[in-house]
């Protein structure tokens, strides 16, 4: 399967049960062993770091307290960048409600620009999710209930692919016209919720049908015992303008202690054409 994907050119705040940072002179990283990894001394903007052969470049916004802060990833679209995706999606404001925003750069595969079509062993982008939670937390001591991931087209498709292979560390996420469908489809091990956010039957590219895929990713999650909220808007393969409120929404209210508070009705600060299927 080859996707081709398009070259896109009020909120709450943070819930009361936010973790504060753990003392980490004691503290045992939960992501694993740091010390072997070369983590970088992170700072605001751009920062480069070793995975395995490859330097890899990331773009943080921080937020006035990163210490025990709340993550969220951002993963760019087809010949995007991340300031692109930040600025466009109003990503960079999460800061505002607390959180540690971390948009990597991808390494530019052709056609689906990240690593999306091999094992989770293999994908150089989950070793840079996985490298970059383990430093993250080695320096901020990082919220480990409240780890999340969205994105935009091939971001979207990573942010699906995340979701299915690292469900065990990510507490929520909201992939913007992602989805997978058929033998791609791999149930995550861990009851993690997602919100799935698509354009309607118009959002297709080159030739990927990502109404059908999201469709069918929503419909193996609720089988696998998954809780989805489906936001569908009418815009086709471009993100709604409510992006950044409606995924800090949904990464607020479902941390990974949380028991799908929506699943009994969503709240109203959601747009209309979002439901729990």
């Amino acid at each position: 399967m080859v996707f081709a994907l398009l070259a896109c050119a009020g909120s709450p705040g943070l819930s009361d049960t936010a973790g504060a940072a753990a003392d980490t002179a004691d503290a045992v990283n939960p992501y694993g062993e740091a010390e072997s990894l070369g983590c970088p001394a992170f700072e605001e903007g751009k920062n480069t770091l070793a995975v395995g052969d490859l330097e890899r470049t990331v773009h943080l916004r921080l937020p006035a307290e990163p210490e025990g802060a709340p993550v969220v990833f951002a993963w760019h679209w087809l010949n995007g960048t991340p300031s692109q995706t930040l600025s466009w999606m109003g990503l960079e404001d999460m800061t505002d409600d607390g959180a540690i925003v971390v948009a990597p750069t991808s390494t530019g595969i052709p056609s689906v620009e990240w690593d999306v079509v091999t094992t989770p062993e293999k994908s150089i982008d989950i070793a840079l999710f996985d490298t970059l939670l383990s430093c993250l937390w080695e320096q901020y001591a990082v919220d480990t209930e409240r780890v999340h991931a969205t994105g935009m087209s091939a971001g979207g498709l990573f942010t699906s692919f995340l979701s299915m292979h690292r469900a065990d560390v990510l507490a929520s996420t909201v992939p913007f016209s992602g989805g997978v469908s058929g033998a791609y489809y791999s149930a995550p091990s861990w009851a993690m919720p997602m919100m799935l956010v698509w354009g309607g039957p118009t959002d297709t590219y080159g030739g990927y049908d990502f109404h059908e895929a999201t469709l069918a990713m929503s419909q193996s999650l609720r089988d696998d015992g998954h809780f989805v909220v489906e936001c569908m808007h009418t815009d086709g393969h471009n993100p709604p303008d409510e992006a950044k409120d409606m995924a800090w929404a949904f990464f607020d209210a479902h941390p990974a202690s949380a028991d799908a508070p929506w699943a009994s009705g969503l709240p109203d600060s959601l747009p209309a054409w979002c439901e729990v299927p």
